[in-house]
């Protein structure tokens, strides 16, 4: 799980930690990612989501 400053505590020194995760849907895909920044005994989050829309010809293409 991802550090926080609360509970459980980031191993000294760490500048930024992230998690990206890929997601299949109806019309491609959508790459969410949450990215944690640390500065001393704070950290600030962001939440980004973008979508990939894929035609069948997109689709076609990586079977080929």
């Amino acid at each position: 799980s991802l550090y926080n400053t609360d509970d459980n505590k980031p191993v000294t020194r760490l500048v930024k930690q992230g998690l990206i995760t890929y997601e299949r849907t109806e019309f491609g895909l959508k790459i969410v990612k949450l990215e944690r920044l640390f500065n001393g005994a704070e950290h600030t989050d962001s939440y980004t989501s973008t979508p990939i829309v894929l035609t069948p010809s997109d689709i076609q293409g990586e079977r080929q």
